[in-house]
């Protein structure tokens, strides 16, 4: 792949950020397009647009060779997820996103190869859902208080969504002209410290691992450059949740430049933590942003996912050799 890399790309550093020329064979991106994963996707059991079936459509006839669907806080996509993958040369991996709190912000701990029949994660989940609920219930109420006419059936739409949330909220605004766009309804409403802004309930790091870990998976901290705590800061979170269990970070991501990528690939490196990657890809709701591609310039090497491959299975073989004998 490097070889390759190196012949057809006259890769450039453009304000950090890795510039592919537009004049690609289709021969070349043919062999760079079998080697694409995405770890980070969501459908519409969360807060996507497309339906998990749809998604793995979409993967296919994009040319990934794996990605993981990781709602939030749900597993209901991930039978369907996979069902349409039958037959096809894509490997649907089983995921999830959890919602944690850190120093008065929220932060989101990915599980890849998650067990979604394990019983003890569905009871965790199901308690966030209803609590998740009645935070929807009681900012619906608000809304309407105020005139906004939006209506449980607008926060659903075509389909029983598995959990709802604020893009639900947002994209209901968007369709009773109450807002221009998605982000003006966060902008103005629906962001950390507007009016219209109710915490929905979390669970500590410490748990979420916990249980990601109970279901077999594997735990990496999302989109680390979101939380906007400096790098310094970060690598602090980083280690922290290292000590709670954590096994990886998201070194891609949509967002991220070829700096930020080497930097958290760095910060993996020297703490024992493997390096992941998504698009955070969300359909409609995030129209800029591609199934695998990103904003044009991700690219997340199945390398990533062959480690993490390796790392589950070693642990595997060290649970077995530290099981008392009968």
């Amino acid at each position: 792949m490097i070889k390759l890399f190196m012949k057809y790309y006259s890769a450039v550093r453009m304000k950090n950020q890795l510039i592919i020329p537009q004049n690609l064979s289709e021969i070349i991106k043919e062999e760079l397009i079998m080697d694409w994963i995405d770890l980070h996707v969501h459908s519409s059991a969360s807060d996507g647009t497309l339906s998990p079936s749809e998604v793995t459509r979409l993967a296919f006839q994009t040319g990934l060779r794996a990605y993981a669907l990781t709602d939030h806080d749900t597993i209901s996509g991930i039978d369907e997820a996979v069902k349409a993958a039958d037959g096809c040369k894509l490997e649907v991996i089983a995921g999830i996103e959890l919602s944690c709190p850190y120093r008065e912000k929220e932060i989101h701990i990915l599980g890849l190869y998650i067990d979604s029949q394990c019983e003890e994660l569905k009871e965790a989940l199901s308690s966030l859902r209803a609590q998740r609920r009645e935070r929807n219930e009681a900012l619906l109420l608000h809304f309407n208080r105020d005139g906004f006419p939006i209506t449980k059936e607008d926060l659903i739409g075509d389909g029983d969504a598995g959990v709802i949330t604020r893009a639900h909220f947002a994209r209901a605004l968007l369709k009773k002209g109450c807002v221009s766009s998605m982000d003006q309804a966060f902008r103005s409403y629906l962001d950390q410290g507007k009016k219209y802004y109710l915490p929905k309930k979390t669970i500590p790091p410490r748990e979420a691992v916990r249980l990601i870990r109970r279901a077999g998976g594997f735990p990496a901290l999302a989109h680390p450059l979101q939380y906007k705590l400096g790098w310094k800061m970060t690598e602090e979170l980083i280690l922290s949740l290292k000590e709670q269990g954590l096994a990886g970070v998201e070194a891609y991501y949509s967002s991220h430049t070829l700096n930020d990528c080497l930097r958290l690939r760095d910060i993996c490196r020297r703490h024992g933590l493997l390096p992941t990657g998504g698009s955070d890809f969300h359909g409609d709701n995030k129209p800029d942003i591609k199934l695998g591609r990103g904003r044009g310039r991700l690219y997340v090497p199945i390398s990533l996912l062959e480690d993490i491959k390796m790392h589950l299975r070693e642990e595997v073989i060290y649970d077995n050799q530290c099981q008392p004998e009968n």
